[in-house]
């Protein structure tokens, strides 16, 4: 008995997407590396001018309507990176400085250590307190510092620093907290109100007139950990990185903003407003050094590539010895390329073609073959992967800043039954 044996092969067919990157849509994952978003198409990011150098390392920049200032521990010293002077005489580095007015006008500014406030006046440390705090802010005219679940106040309009004792209804004093919530990690005066931001909850507090009529409410921060010094006040709300994403906090309720995981939050994270964004100095899990800006117009982050970033405060940053203010734009990051990565959950399919938009000359990796490709507008990057992927990822780099990247056609090869 004879068989026939027809073989079947499946018909082979394509699918494709296409992304408008003058246009990111929520919901599709573009990271974008020193790269921005216009109407136009994504451009080269901000860039950066150098403002200031210091004459030693320091850890932190501090921004005050009177000045930029840095800590120079190899001389105990404030240093006014515009001026170029100092106010020796001060013990650790500072955990923020404050500037204070007198009822009489006088000026003068606190220096916060974690185990002293100084009050800085004419170019000389004026008084020590030795009670400090992780955290501080002036509201109403008093200061406000904490030390784990522990907030400490001055008497008002007084240069008068704050205290471990104390319950005189216009003097310094203290409130203690439960330790449930964990330590209080910021404090931020906003919309008439004190905002402690502890661990893992934000409290409001009516914190004027007379000590003893303050009075705490407890409010939810969202979800997660909130990560020490992340917090920052960008105008209409109060901006947080906890473990689980971004949040915005309005003084009544906050919302999630978005998760962006390419941030280390095991490591050291600089908080601050930029131009109405929120902005952090970061480190990736690559390892690279960035500014995480949110734009909330846009809903959505991206980074800006810097070497050697270690702090940020409104729109400066200090990286090594020099501090720079960022510009709006015009700028190739420091020993880096721009970059911008594009991801695609799919049913397994095999990467066949991806086309590019723009204006420029753009290099092209895939995670599903090992070549570069260099394409120009209009041009064609043939893959013709073999293994079939549920994520694909696309990564564009730039090695020049004349350029503008408007969209990518994405197409795979799949089979009937896909």
């Amino acid at each position: 008995m004879r068989y026939d044996k027809t073989l079947y092969a499946p018909s082979e067919g394509f699918a494709s997407e296409h992304v408008d990157l003058c246009d990111i849509k929520k919901g599709q994952r573009v990271t974008l590396y020193h790269m921005r978003p216009t109407k136009t198409g994504l451009v080269c990011g901000e860039g950066s001018r150098e403002i200031g150098s210091l004459p030693s390392a320091a850890a932190r920049i501090y921004a005050t309507d009177s000045g930029l200032f840095t800590y120079l521990s190899a001389d105990g010293a404030i240093y006014d990176v515009t001026a170029k002077t100092r106010v020796t005489g001060i013990g650790t580095e500072p955990t923020a400085l404050l500037p204070h007015v007198t009822e009489a006008g006088v000026k003068g500014m606190y220096c916060v250590e974690k185990n002293a406030v100084r009050y800085l006046r004419l170019g000389k440390v004026q008084s020590v307190t030795n009670v400090g705090g992780t955290c501080a802010a002036m509201h109403h005219g008093r200061l406000f510092t904490a030390s784990g679940t522990t907030l400490r106040f001055s008497a008002p309009f007084s240069a008068e620093g704050v205290t471990q004792t104390g319950r005189d209804p216009d003097k310094a004093g203290y409130i203690e907290f439960e330790d449930g919530k964990g330590a209080i990690l910021s404090i931020v005066s906003f919309r008439d109100k004190l905002y402690l931001f502890r661990e893992r909850c934000i409290v409001r507090m009516r914190a004027e007139g007379e000590a003893l009529d303050f009075s705490a409410t407890e409010m939810p921060s969202g979800g997660g950990k909130i990560i020490e010094n992340s917090v920052a006040d960008c105008g209409d709300r109060i901006c947080y990185l906890t473990t689980e994403g971004l949040f915005g906090f309005d003084g009544s309720g906050c919302d999630f903003l978005e998760k962006e995981e390419d941030i280390n939050l095991n490591l050291a994270v600089s908080g601050f407003c930029f131009k109405g964004k929120y902005a952090a100095a970061v480190t990736l899990t690559s390892g690279q050094k960035g500014i995480y800006v949110f734009d909330f117009t846009r809903g959505k982050g991206r980074f800006l590539l810097a070497k050697g970033i270690l702090s940020g405060v409104r729109e400066y940053f200090l990286a090594g010895t020099s501090v720079y203010a960022i510009a709006d734009y015009g700028g190739m990051p420091v020993g880096y390329d721009c970059a911008a990565e594009i991801g695609f959950s799919t049913p397994p399919r095999a990467l066949a073609r991806v086309r590019v938009e723009g204006d420029g000359t753009f290099e092209l990796r895939t995670n599903a073959s090992s070549a570069v490709y260099t394409l120009t507008d209009g041009e064609t990057a043939e893959i013709n992967a073999k293994k079939k992927l549920t994520e694909t990822l696309i990564n564009i780099t730039v090695k020049s800043s004349a350029f503008r990247l408007r969209g990518i056609e994405v197409i795979w090869r799949k089979e009937n039954g896909d």
